[in-house]
């Protein structure tokens, strides 16, 4: 039976604490995955009032252990498409204005600005320069086409095409998870250990998986169970 007492005191913590708490037992969600099995071996799930997480989480867990491999193919496709990539140009830099060119540069009036009346010495520096930052550019573009090439060829667009698909699986499953109010403290289980899976405590705000977990926390400290 839950402990009233405990989760009572917890509903009374500052909303800081709260969430504190919650992701505390997030990281302990590994150890609680033997006793969830423990706990509701002696139950068949068609009997156990959480029976329909159960089932979910045995769907979760294989979409999460297929979501990893797909992440290790992609982290060994990347590394090899790394060595292939050419050299970064340099990140374009406006050059200094030469001491001549800022002299004739602060003569300038407003109303010289961007007409023929430009000085000749400051409207070749500025033609100069533009004609380096158009062909920066070009070398930009080259290594962004040749960089998309090489992991199109490689095979790393459609390895992380396939990780988005699993990853959307599992994002799926959790908000299923979430969704489904949980009955017991192993039903609750599951719901920690989907949020580990998809990382929710990476996040600084409040998600649908900690309130979800949040709100059956204060539905069974106070004695319901639907």
């Amino acid at each position: 039976m839950p402990n009233t007492t405990v989760l009572a005191a917890a509903e009374g913590m500052p909303e800081i604490n709260r969430r504190r708490m919650l992701l505390g037992l997030a990281a302990a969600s590994t150890a609680a995955a033997a006793i969830t099995v423990a706990s509701a071996a002696g139950c068949a799930p068609a009997e156990h009032p959480d029976a329909a997480l159960f089932r979910l989480d045995q769907e979760m867990e294989e979409a999460y252990s297929q979501m990893n491999r797909a992440a290790k193919v992609c982290k060994r496709v990347s590394r090899k498409c790394e060595k292939l990539y050419p050299p970064r140009p340099p990140k374009w830099e406006e050059p200094d204005m030469p001491e001549d060119v800022r002299v004739a540069f602060q003569a300038m009036t407003v109303k010289d600005m961007g007409t023929i009346n430009r000085p000749a010495i400051y409207a070749a520096w500025s033609n100069e320069v533009k004609e380096q930052k158009a062909a920066n550019n070009g070398l930009q573009d080259a290594y962004s086409a040749k960089w998309k090439e090489i992991n199109r060829e490689g095979g790393l667009d459609a390895a992380e095409d396939a990780f988005d698909v699993r990853s959307n699986e599992l994002w799926e499953l959790g908000l299923r998870i979430f969704a489904t109010p949980a009955n017991t403290l192993e039903g609750m289980v599951v719901k920690l250990r989907a949020a580990v899976r998809m990382d929710l405590q990476s996040f600084a705000d409040e998600n649908d998986g900690f309130l979800s977990i949040a709100a059956d926390i204060r539905r069974l400290a106070s004695g319901g169970t639907a």
